[in-house]
């Protein structure tokens, strides 16, 4: 029998978005479906569509972040199953049915991840070389291959909830990529049920942590990777080098598209 899961959306101020990640859990379909929204105290009428939505539930208060909002909401969930989606996110049609029915074939499976595209602010597919990278590297998943970089999308990951607990809560400290240390956590313990079948769509655009924090997320995987990458010293100085590879080739990518604009 497929498992009860609980989808938990942090959201902050989220207004222009939100309303479009409510509707693909709701389109899902699934039947034994919870959806937590834990917003941080929105000043922008993101409270206003909650109270408007049909079946979810939510809190909305001043909270510590994202880590703290996600704890937050795992504590809350009556789902055996536990799935992130961001308020700008959203799942593809189909998505809970199929990691459903992959954690009802695998009693045993603790987590599940799967494919994840990435969209712009219009909701266009962007990077696609990097889709396809990432889609590569998962096909291949091994726990040293992971230390190397992250490669696990957050919006088509889910994870039992005794497994969280089993790990400890997501780390405060860590502003951008809190879900590549928790997921490292988990993945020292167990191996992902990985299908190779897209689950949702990932919003990168100006203003988002993803842009606005891009060296500091790779400074924050390096070090995540240095904490749970004992015995496995070649993975980890691989991320070192790759994460700091991909920093310079980011830099110069934006110097030249800065050099390339035309004089006003």
């Amino acid at each position: 029998m497929p498992p009860r899961i609980t989808v938990i959306t942090p959201s902050f101020n989220a207004a222009a978005t939100i309303g479009e990640a409510l509707a693909s859990v709701r389109d899902q379909g699934y039947e034994d479906l919870e959806h937590l929204v834990v917003d941080g105290g929105s000043t922008d009428g993101t409270v206003d569509i909650l109270r408007d939505a049909p079946g979810i539930r939510f809190v909305s208060e001043p909270d510590r972040g994202l880590a703290h909002a996600m704890n937050k909401g795992i504590a809350m969930a009556s789902g055996e199953i536990v799935g992130e989606l961001n308020a700008d996110d959203r799942y593809l049609p189909g998505a809970l049915d199929a990691v459903g029915r992959a954690f009802a074939a695998r009693p045993g499976a603790e987590w599940l991840t799967g494919r994840c595209l990435i969209i712009d602010a219009d909701g266009r597919e962007i990077r696609r070389p990097i889709t396809a990278y990432k889609n590569w590297l998962l096909r291949h998943y091994s726990f040293r291959l992971y230390l190397t970089q992250n490669f696990v999308s957050c919006p088509s990951t889910f994870v039992r909830k005794d497994a969280y607990e089993a790990v400890g809560p997501l780390d405060p400290r860590y502003r951008i990529s809190m879900d590549y240390d928790v997921f490292l956590r988990i993945a020292r313990r167990w191996e992902p049920v990985v299908l190779d079948q897209e689950l949702a769509v990932f919003r990168m655009e100006e203003g988002t942590l993803s842009i606005d924090g891009f060296e500091q997320q790779f400074v924050e995987h390096a070090e995540q990777a240095r904490r749970h990458g004992t015995g496995h010293p070649v993975p980890v100085a691989a991320n070192q080098v790759i994460s700091r590879g991909i920093v310079l080739v980011y830099r110069a990518l934006r110097a030249r598209r800065r050099f390339a604009q035309p004089a006003i």
